[in-house]
């Protein structure tokens, strides 16, 4: 059975305005601080290995962005609305991959093409914004330090006794164990759900979760990316924050990445 002439036409004007709207949207933020990182985050979501079909680094880093005061860009995204159900898995991974697709199509998307120049972008913020922004990644180092602080001025006894080495490792261990368990809890709930709002406790699980996933992304994003003087300045000054400490062997892959970069850098400029 052929389908009628009209609605083929209806169907063609309606996919025709909606990507005139999508692609309004990446003229709107197209030089806005993090869009690129937004944009690279949505078009490596299906090759970060992980047992769910969304990643929940993924939804975690939409989270923190509606939290910084920019849930605007998710709205005008379409994001939000897929996220605010109990069941994004509906129509979701449909919306992404069409979405993927225009990004990736130099006719449909025109200037706006996530090409190798946008992705060396989307890499320099993910470092800049997100795993070498000391300020927002390791509060919770400096947090402990002033703890540190104030029991030893307080308390020396149980300072020392704190410092003692099996006891330091009793708390330590102790302490992954729980976060491992909390983390594959939140794990399934955040692929389930968009959350408006979290405890402050639940809130560091969400900055972690979308601290791993920008170690899981930045290879990926250097892997595509187009030699850049400027993001090679940047790989080379700049230090993962504190909290990558707490995934050495992301951290190991990402950094593996970067001198993977800079090798190819020094080769296409006869550099270092």
């Amino acid at each position: 059975m052929q389908p009628l002439p009209e609605a083929d036409q209806i169907w063609r004007t309606f996919q025709a305005d909606f990507e005139r709207m999508l692609c309004n949207t990446l003229e709107k933020y197209h030089s806005y601080p993090g869009f690129a990182l937004l944009l690279g985050s949505i078009l490596q979501y299906r090759n970060v290995k992980h047992q769910s079909i969304f990643p929940p680094g993924m939804v975690a880093l939409l989270y923190l962005v509606r939290q910084q005061g920019e849930g605007h860009i998710l709205d005008d995204m379409g994001l939000s609305g897929i996220y605010a159900s109990n069941s994004p898995v509906i129509g979701a991974e449909a919306f992404f991959t069409y979405f993927i697709d225009l990004l990736r199509n130099t006719a449909r998307s025109g200037t706006h093409t996530f090409d190798e120049q946008r992705c060396a972008t989307a890499a320099k913020e993910c470092l800049e914004l997100w795993l070498c922004s000391h300020r927002n990644f390791s509060m919770e180092a400096k947090e402990s330090a002033c703890r540190d602080k104030e029991l030893l001025r307080n308390k020396p006894w149980a300072w020392k006794t704190r410092l003692g080495v099996h006891r330091g490792m009793q708390i330590t261990m102790h302490n992954l164990t729980a976060q491992r368990r909390k983390l594959l809890k939140l794990g399934r709930k955040v692929t389930h759900q968009f959350p408006s709002s979290l405890s402050p406790s639940e809130h560091n699980d969400y900055r972690f979760l979308a601290y791993q996933w920008g170690l899981d992304i930045l290879p990926l994003l250097l892997e595509e990316s187009a030699i850049s003087l400027e993001l090679a300045d940047v790989l080379r000054s700049r230090t993962f924050a504190m909290m990558a400490q707490k995934s050495r062997r992301k951290m190991k892959l990402a950094k593996a990445a970067i001198t993977t970069y800079l090798s190819r850098v020094g080769s296409v400029l006869g550099s270092p």
